[in-house]
């Protein structure tokens, strides 16, 4: 249950930002391509609050994965990639991404954590679920590739200008499997 507790902690303090400092009024400090999720972390008004809560739940995500005795059912690879996976959040809030112009080392491991916590992490999670239920695993797995197709078939729209429009999409679908394989897995193994 930590791993929940952390993804709504992560979520509303985000929601909380997005409330207090919309993004879109920050894009000129941003001289990339537009602004995303992750400008709170770089932002003097916002970067410390956001770095820090993406720690938090990232910990919180590992914890849940290397304490939870269920997974430990799964094959030992799954498990350890699964582990893995759920700390990268850490990252994401250890290496903020900047307002630097070109490839800066941080930017690029931020976006290598941001990527395994937005896919890795869910796509273990549902490999975890199909053990304990595959007839769930489906509904969810479809549920999160079509959410997925979705955000990614928004980016003509949006455009790059204005990622973060794609990221709520992409982060709906990991909570949708997060929470949804969390539920399953709870009930399958009792």
């Amino acid at each position: 249950m930590l791993d929940i507790i952390g993804l709504i902690y992560i979520t509303l303090s985000t929601l909380y930002l997005l409330g207090i400092f919309p993004i879109g009024i920050y894009e000129f400090l941003d001289l990339r391509e537009g602004y995303a999720i992750s400008d709170y972390g770089y932002l003097f008004e916002t970067g410390i609050y956001f770095s820090m809560s993406a720690v938090i739940a990232g910990l919180l995500c590992g914890l849940d994965a290397i304490t939870n005795p269920i997974y430990k059912k799964v094959n030992i690879l799954l498990y350890n990639y699964h582990a893995l996976a759920s700390f990268t959040l850490i990252g994401v809030g250890l290496f903020p991404s900047n307002g630097e112009v070109g490839w800066p080392s941080s930017r690029i491991l931020h976006w290598f954590f941001a990527f395994c916590f937005l896919y890795i992490y869910p796509i273990t999670r549902l490999l975890i679920l199909r053990k304990f239920d595959k007839r769930i695993f489906k509904k969810v797995v479809s549920i999160f590739i079509g959410i997925n197709i979705l955000a990614i078939s928004l980016l003509p729209v949006f455009g790059l200008r204005n990622i973060a429009s794609v990221e709520y999409f992409i982060w709906a679908a990991l909570l949708i499997a997060i929470i949804f394989s969390k539920l399953s897995i709870s009930k399958k193994s009792k």
